[in-house]
């Protein structure tokens, strides 16, 4: 039973191991974040993204400190009633 158990503990440890080596780096996230608005945008700036074939697209607001984040009242939206793409 106890190398059952030393398996085991062998075989977590392996596989924490494979998934921390693949999972993405913080440096690789912080590319892929979302431009910000073009210059005469404001603070709490809307725009749509991320259609779906439904035209169902995800709502996202400019915050006063610089990033998108999903807006609050109206995460979502159908087509043609959507603000500007991003």
């Amino acid at each position: 039973m106890k190398s059952f158990a030393k398996f085991l503990l062998v075989g977590a440890v392996a596989v924490m191991a494979i998934a921390v080596s693949v999972a993405p780096s913080e440096a690789a996230k912080k590319g892929k974040k979302m431009k910000g608005p073009a210059p005469g945008t404001y603070v709490g700036q809307v725009c749509s993204t991320k259609c779906n074939t439904a035209n169902a697209c995800s709502v996202m607001a400019w915050t006063s400190d610089k990033r998108w984040i999903s807006a609050v009242i109206t995460p979502a939206c159908v087509k043609p009633f959507c603000p500007a793409a991003c």
